[in-house]
């Protein structure tokens, strides 16, 4: 039962795209910017999800076990914590102290987010206003029209 709400919201996704991409009034530059920033989004997320591991150079760990000096962050046993939705990772002190650490890296994932639910919420407007939109020239075209541009166009013709 889990699949239908993931296909449902992948066709979703797929309308909102296509109405996003045929949408009149966007130039070229402003549609690839907005599609730039689903995979942006998706590197800022890796990096804040990546920023609390240790495990390449434990010894330059970004929450220390021990203060460089007594009380300058935090005191007692220290422990990295990365949450996926919303992501943030921050180290966490015994007494409570939290550190982030990777500010930037949460204000371009929010940003890309942004940007890419804004241009798919557009896409959805437009698909839902004007469906034959979607359609690709060819199919919309009528019979006799399509019988005079065959050869100009770029869709395949039947």
């Amino acid at each position: 039962m889990t699949l239908l709400p993931v296909f449902v919201a992948l066709v979703v996704c797929w309308v909102a795209l296509r109405g996003f991409l045929a949408y009149p009034l966007l130039s070229g530059p402003v549609k690839a910017v907005a599609l730039c920033c689903a995979p942006g989004a998706a590197l800022a997320w890796l990096a804040v999800m990546t920023a609390d591991d240790a495990f390449l150079f434990p010894e330059t760990a970004p929450c220390p076990a021990e203060p460089l000096r007594e009380g300058v962050i935090g005191d007692g046993a220290v422990r990295g914590v990365s949450t996926p939705f919303p992501p943030r990772a921050y180290c966490l002190w015994e007494d409570g102290t939290v550190y982030s650490l990777a500010p930037t890296a949460e204000a371009l994932f929010w940003g890309c987010f942004a940007v890419t639910a804004v241009s798919l919420a557009l896409g959805l407007w437009h698909a839902l206003r004007a469906p034959r939109a979607l359609l690709r020239p060819a199919v919309t075209a009528d019979p006799l029209r399509r019988k005079a541009a065959e050869g100009q166009s770029n869709w395949p013709t039947r």
